[in-house]
């Protein structure tokens, strides 16, 4: 049905030589763009790089780092994607053609204002917000939920962690320098906590269409009334990005005693 799919990426690795054992992805796939998550999911899950789907495999994109490795049982991939919804979705759209069970987001957003402060972890159970991407997974209404069964082990992992966890709305805008005032406002009616560019649209409307699950775990290092402050990028950031590894691998380790990995 579709002119160009991930079937047909992994046929071209398949020719390209890469092995099922490569192309099978089991378990649970955590997408983060920081490195101190990287770092941390290292050491606890003993991540080594592994061959998936490279540039000369992908018709659009590919993901920058892969690695793989285990914790509480459950096989773990992380990868490091290029930024933005669409790319997203073909990553998404890959990892569930090779068999993954779940996909968690773990990274920063934009907070929208006080309860949220430095260093607080964000559990999204909406997103809310045009974007150019998970229109064509079906989020025609602009408001996409996630699995309550996701948001209860990540909050639950966030509690058992001793973290500051804010359970709201996400919003999406795709362009970070005209956001306004009455925009963040507007978000904020809707019980919106936190903003970031689509990404989180465009994964939960895409783990909707395939039928895995997802979830997404944020933390703030832009408050949009204050404006870009780089201090924000210090070493209480840096913790809770370790944090926020700690509780989507006991998230995980959760779901799969549940039986829903």
């Amino acid at each position: 049905m579709w002119l160009v799919n991930a079937e047909q990426t992994i046929a071209a690795a398949r020719l390209s030589g890469v092995g099922e054992k490569s192309l099978t992805i089991p378990g649970v796939a955590v997408l983060t763009f920081n490195k101190s998550i990287v770092d941390r999911m290292g050491e606890l899950c003993g991540l080594v790089d592994v061959t998936w789907l490279g540039p000369h495999h992908h018709p659009y994109v590919a993901a920058e780092i892969v690695k793989q490795g285990k914790y509480g049982g459950v096989d773990v991939t992380l990868l490091v994607p290029p930024m933005g919804a669409s790319p997203l979705a073909c990553i998404v759209e890959d990892l569930a053609s090779c068999g993954v069970k779940s996909v968690f987001m773990v990274c920063a957003a934009w907070s929208l204002g006080p309860p949220v402060k430095l260093g607080d972890v964000i559990v999204p159970t909406y997103s809310v917000g045009p974007d150019g991407t998970s229109i064509h997974y079906g989020n025609t209404s602009g408001l996409i939920h996630a699995d309550p069964l996701v948001i209860e082990a990540l909050t639950d992992s966030c509690r058992k962690h001793g973290a500051r966890v804010h359970v709201g709305g996400n919003a999406s805008c795709e362009a970070l320098y005209r956001i306004t005032p009455e925009m963040v406002e507007k978000f904020r009616k809707q019980g919106c906590v936190c903003m970031e560019n689509g990404e989180a649209n465009t994964l939960l409307a895409v783990a909707r269409t395939r039928g895995i699950l997802a979830g997404v775990l944020f933390q703030p290092y832009i408050e949009l009334s204050r404006g870009w402050d780089p201090s924000w990028l210090g070493e209480r950031y840096r913790a809770t990005c370790r944090l926020q590894a700690e509780v989507v691998l006991d998230a995980s380790a959760e779901l799969k005693q549940r039986g829903l990995l």
